[in-house]
């Protein structure tokens, strides 16, 4: 990402967090489409007693959506803006939130999941080469898997602030990192999710993955 995009992210953020305040509207949701896509990206793994990233994490409520739900996960969100961050830790004392751009500074651990919630939707000077990067970003620091969900160009009207990923082609990155791949665009007719499962060891003489081998 080049540095006049994360300029600009921020100034587009802070702005609209000195209009809204804490509202779904500050992160560009003007409804609560939000917990639909929590709900989505968090439904594909066991994530209870995981580690968890969540990367661009806003204020952090996938954190409240989990709690809420009983998902009972370690949480840490990133986020490039202070003052998201920072609201954020005044509503979610329990999580943990920092500042940090990653694809700067390096982070010392891994984590058991990693997930991107609206991030690669804002448009950038080169939308495709920072899903690339976000891939391989990623899978250096993911165990068992990453999820990222994006905005689908299959659509019947555009937005000028608002980058629209082919899902072919999203689908033949995500290949590059693992067979084992689900894509969900049955939830929001215009948005979609791509699951990359590392956990790819199959059964050689069946080629089945392991908790697939009671069906065979």
């Amino acid at each position: 990402m080049e540095k006049s995009d994360l300029t600009n992210i921020l100034e587009t953020y802070n702005e609209k967090y000195k209009i809204f305040g804490y509202s779904p509207k500050t992160l560009g949701w003007d409804k609560k489409s939000h917990q639909l896509r929590y709900y989505i990206l968090l439904s594909q793994w066991n994530l209870n007693g995981k580690t968890i990233l969540d990367f661009g994490c806003g204020f952090g409520d996938m954190y409240g959506y989990a709690k809420e739900k009983g998902i009972n996960f370690v949480y840490h969100g990133i986020d490039i803006n202070e003052n998201l961050i920072n609201e954020g830790r005044k509503r979610y004392p329990g999580a943990f939130l920092e500042v940090k751009n990653i694809f700067a500074e390096k982070i010392d651990k891994e984590f058991d999941y990693i997930f991107s919630s609206g991030v690669h939707n804002f448009k950038l000077k080169d939308n495709w080469d920072y899903i690339k990067e976000s891939f391989n970003l990623f899978d250096r620091y993911s165990i068992h898997g990453f999820a990222i969900n994006f905005i689908s160009n299959k659509v019947d009207f555009t937005k000028e602030d608002i980058y629209y990923s082919d899902p072919s082609e999203v689908l033949n990155l995500a290949y590059k990192y693992s067979n084992r791949i689900v894509l969900r665009n049955d939830y929001m007719p215009f948005e979609f999710s791509v699951f990359v499962d590392k956990q790819s060891i199959f059964d050689k003489n069946l080629v089945v993955y392991p908790e697939y081998l009671k069906y065979v």
